[in-house]
């Protein structure tokens, strides 16, 4: 009896579907936007119909993926009418403040008082200055009562 040999099964086209659908799922499984541990699987059908002489057979293959879904993620969204139009309106809550909630950045005129301070630790320096007129940089206890 011959057998038969997998990698020229079709023409080749057998081992080229298995070779594409081990790279699917090679990717999926490297795609930080699925479940690590989840399982993935390949299934190879080869499906067999022969005559009625039973002296020839039309032969299917195919190679099919399961992959693991993608992560689904988490967002906020604020939802009102406008009082003007009485539209409705939906925006995603993206820096943290309400929309529609005024920071002291948006009053005209004000502009928030900047103080120097340490950058690895966020501690505000005190701007005394010193007998040679240069500002001190003294760190300012905020665990100290004022």
């Amino acid at each position: 009896m011959q057998h038969i040999n997998l990698e020229t099964l079709a023409n080749g086209a057998f081992s080229v579907q298995v070779n594409r659908a081990i790279q699917e799922v090679a990717e999926n499984i490297q795609d930080p936007n699925t479940e690590a541990s989840a399982a993935r699987k390949i299934t190879v059908t080869i499906g067999f119909k022969p005559n009625k002489d039973r002296n020839f057979v039309a032969t299917s293959v195919q190679a099919k993926t399961a992959l693991a879904p993608a992560l689904g993620t988490v967002t906020a969204l604020s939802m009102g009418k406008d009082i003007k139009t009485g539209n409705v309106e939906v925006v995603e809550v993206t820096t943290g403040q309400i929309p529609g909630q005024m920071s002291v950045s948006d009053v005209p005129g004000v502009v928030p008082e900047q103080k120097p301070y340490d950058p690895d630790t966020g501690e505000i320096f005190d701007q005394n200055e010193g007998s040679d007129g240069t500002p001190e940089r003294n760190i300012i206890d905020m665990r100290k009562k004022a």
